[in-house]
C-alpha cells in the first residue's frame, strides 16, 4: 500500500459499465512508482464486474465514490471534479491509460512552466478490439520525435478552433491528454454559477473555457497519455443527447453539483450538432458560456462556424462518410445549412466568400501537415532517438499496459530536435 504525502495531481475516472477497460486504466497508473497523486474514481452505477474490480484494490492513494442516483456523463464529471484536491487535475476516459513517463514529464514541465494553467499533450492511440469498422486493424500508435514544447497562445487557438482550424487533439481541456491546475477550475467555477461544466458535450466545453480564461498555455508534443478507443466510447455515436434524471429542480437544490441548465442550446441546430462537426459543437459551447464576451458570439464567428462546417462535412461525406454520425444526404445538410444562415440573418455571399477563405486556409494548413511528416519521416530515418511503436499486432499487445512495458525500455534522457 503506498501512501499520498501532498496531492500534487487529481487523476478523476468517472465510469460506467467499462469493466472489461477499467482494469488496464488502473494498472497503467498504480504501477507507477509516484505518490504526490491522487486517484478518484466515481462508478455510475454500473451493472458489470466494475464494483468486483474495484472492490480488490488496496491503494491508499484510490478514493472510490458514487453519486446518490444515476447520472448522464457530464453530471458525473461534475460530480468527479468537485471532489479534487490535487493541484494539476485531469478527468481520464475509463478506456485511456497513462505512459511509464506520465508524473516525470508532468513534474518536468510544470516546472519549468511554473505560470502555466493549462496543459496540452500529444495522444498515443490504442485501439480496442471490435473497432476495425471505423479505424482498420491497427491496434496500437505511439510516436515520441522528441520535439520541444511550445507556449501557444489561447485566443487564436480558440477563433481557429471555431473556425474547423484547430485540431480537437491540439488544445487543451480537462480530459484525456489535458490537465489544468485547480485555482483555474476554482476561478471558472465562480464565474459560472459554481459548475465547471455548462454543454452535453464536457471534453468540448472544457476547451472553450480554458481557452477564455487563460492566455496561454504549454503543449507537450511527446505522448504522456493513451487515448483509448472502444466500441463503447461515448464519441462513437449519439449517447450524449439522452439525460434520464427525473425531477432535475428538486434534485438540483439537493445536491450542488447538478446544473439543472445542461441541455443544447438552442441556438444551434440539432441536426448539425449531430453530425459530429467539431466548429459546431464549439459554437454550442460558446452559446452556453455564462460569461462569454460577445464578439465570440457574434456574426464573424457564426459565418465562420457555417462556413467550416460546409467544407468539414464534405471531406467526411466523400471522404470518411462512416465517421459522420447520423444518417443524412448531402441535399439535408445543404438545406439545414440554408436554414441556420435565414435563422441568423446571414448573407449567402458573404457565407461563401467565407468557404473560399477558409478553403486557402485549409490548403495551407495541410501543406505544413505534410511538411511536418516528411520531417518527421526524416527524424524517423536518421536518428536513434525517436521512438516508435505503431503495430497492428493485437496478440503480441492486447492492451496498451504490454505496449509500456516496450517503450519503458526505449526511454531514456530526452534529447530534444528542433
Amino acid at each position: 500500500m503506498k501512501k499520498i504525502n501532498n496531492v500534487k495531481y487529481s487523476i478523476l475516472i468517472p465510469t460506467y459499465n467499462k469493466a472489461k477497460y477499467l482494469k488496464y486504466t488502473l494498472k497503467s497508473l498504480l504501477d507507477l512508482n509516484y505518490s504526490s497523486f491522487e486517484l478518484i474514481i466515481s462508478d455510475d452505477f454500473s451493472t458489470d464486474d466494475t464494483n468486483k474490480i474495484l472492490s480488490e484494490i488496496n491503494d491508499s492513494r484510490v478514493k472510490i465514490i458514487k453519486p446518490p442516483f444515476k447520472l448522464t456523463q457530464t453530471k458525473n464529471y461534475e460530480f468527479i471534479l468537485s471532489h479534487a484536491q490535487g493541484e494539476w487535475i485531469t478527468i481520464l476516459g475509463d478506456d485511456d491509460g497513462v505512459l511509464p513517463d506520465f508524473f516525470d514529464q508532468l513534474d518536468k514541465y510544470t516546472k519549468k512552466y511554473p505560470d502555466i494553467e493549462a496543459i496540452q499533450t500529444k495522444p498515443a492511440i490504442f485501439y480496442w478490439e471490435n473497432v476495425e469498422d471505423l479505424y482498420g486493424d491497427r491496434v496500437c500508435d505511439y510516436q515520441n520525435f522528441r520535439i520541444k514544447p511550445k507556449i501557444k497562445n489561447s485566443k487564436i487557438s480558440l477563433l481557429l478552433a471555431l473556425a474547423g482550424i484547430a485540431n480537437r487533439i491540439d488544445l487543451p481541456m480537462i480530459y484525456t491528454t489535458g490537465l489544468i491546475k485547480k485555482n483555474l477550475v476554482d476561478r471558472i467555477k465562480k464565474k459560472s454559477n459554481n459548475f465547471f461544466f455548462h454543454s452535453v458535450i464536457p471534453d468540448y466545453y472544457s476547451m472553450i473555457c480554458i481557452l477564455y480564461e487563460t492566455k496561454k498555455f504549454l503543449q507537450i508534443n511527446e505522448p504522456i497519455f493513451w487515448v483509448g478507443v472502444s466500441n463503447l466510447s461515448t464519441g462513437r455515436g449519439v449517447k450524449i443527447y439522452p439525460d434520464d434524471t427525473k425531477n432535475q429542480e428538486i434534485v438540483s437544490n439537493d445536491y450542488k453539483f447538478i446544473n439543472p441548465h445542461l441541455k443544447l442550446h438552442i441556438g444551434v441546430s440539432s441536426l448539425l450538432h449531430k453530425i459530429g462537426i467539431a466548429s459546431v459543437y464549439f459554437f454550442e459551447c460558446v452559446l452556453n458560456h455564462p460569461y462569454l464576451e460577445k464578439k465570440w458570439k457574434s456574426k464573424i464567428i457564426k459565418y465562420l462556424v457555417y462556413a467550416s462546417s460546409n467544407i468539414n462535412f464534405h471531406e467526411l461525406f466523400y471522404k470518411t462518410r462512416f465517421r459522420i454520425k447520423i444518417k443524412i444526404t448531402r441535399k439535408e445538410f445543404l438545406n439545414e445549412i440554408n436554414l441556420e444562415l435565414k435563422k441568423n440573418d446571414l448573407s449567402k455571399p458573404i457565407y461563401l466568400m467565407f468557404i473560399y477563405f477558409l478553403k486557402i486556409f485549409n490548403f495551407y494548413k495541410k501543406v505544413i501537415k505534410f511538411n511536418t511528416r516528411m520531417n518527421n519521416f526524416i527524424k524517423k530515418k536518421i536518428s536513434n532517438s525517436p521512438i516508435i511503436l505503431v503495430s497492428h499486432d493485437r496478440k503480441k499487445f492486447p492492451d496498451f499496459n504490454i505496449c509500456n512495458n516496450y517503450i519503458k525500455k526505449k526511454l531514456t534522457k530526452p534529447i530534444f530536435i528542433k
